[in-house]
């Protein structure tokens, strides 16, 4: 089974936009989530530490990722990939013009592993539903059919 998607009519933001004010575009649709402890589990199965032992390691694992993203380290993790922060910033005309405030909110940035490069390489589709939905605004919040 493939990726599963849905084709969605969203407002043409592009260069062509006086012309075509709208177009279609896909849109993934999630398969469910994976609890924390559904993935400690996992995790156990392919390896002699316990399900317990895991959780406690991926529990620190999010305050030792904090301590080091602040300082400003990216955080190599193997196989999985890299985190680092990254921001932007509004311009200034002058360097002895620009402020701190001028940057923007920083994110976290994940780069895969070559595994997970692969499986982006790899990934096959497949569509969902034949009803096109249309969306007026856009958001961050899931919202069901």
């Amino acid at each position: 089974m493939g990726q599963k998607y849905r084709i969605v009519k969203r407002r043409n933001l592009g260069k062509d936009a006086e012309d075509i004010s709208h177009k279609f575009y896909a849109q993934p649709i999630s398969n469910g989530t994976v609890a924390f402890d559904e993935l400690c589990s996992d995790i156990s199965e392919y390896c002699t530490v316990t399900s317990a032992d895991i959780k406690a390691v991926l529990d620190r694992l999010n305050f030792v990722l904090d301590k080091h993203l602040k300082a400003g380290r990216i955080i190599q993790m193997g196989e999985v990939g890299n985190f680092r922060l990254s921001f932007g910033s509004s311009g200034s005309e002058t360097e002895e013009e620009f402020h701190t405030s001028q940057i923007r909110k920083p994110k976290v940035t994940f780069t895969p592993g070559k595994l997970l490069q692969q499986t982006r390489t790899q990934i096959s589709y497949q569509r969902d539903h034949p009803v096109v939905v249309t969306v007026t605004e856009e958001c961050d919040l899931p919202h069901a059919l």
